[in-house]
């Protein structure tokens, strides 16, 4: 996992209203990603457990907003399953679930 998170927060003021927008830079993420797909196994010990993902924090932060559960539940977990599984995040998918 990168050690920095890349998170850049910016501040804007509009119509007396502060908007607030955090941005990550996840190319390094994306990169691991890649690099785990190649070469890492299907299956991970007796288990038979597997990674299918790594996703950014600020994409978690919205997921987690989205689905009403917090990161690291087991309903988190899901939609993020679920969400891996869309073409638009395939960059974050190492395996197929």
């Amino acid at each position: 996992m990168p050690d920095d998170f890349n998170i850049r927060e910016d501040f804007d003021l509009i119509d007396g209203k502060i908007h607030i927008r955090r941005t990550q830079d996840v190319q390094s993420l994306i990169d691991l990603n890649k690099h785990e797909a190649e070469a890492a196994p299907s299956m991970f010990g007796q288990a038979r457990v597997r990674k299918i993902g790594s996703i950014p924090f600020v994409v978690a932060e919205t997921w987690s907003r989205e689905c009403g559960a917090a990161i690291g539940t087991k309903e988190f977990a899901l939609y993020c399953k679920r969400k891996l599984m869309d073409g638009d995040f395939a960059k974050f998918r190492i395996k197929d679930a």
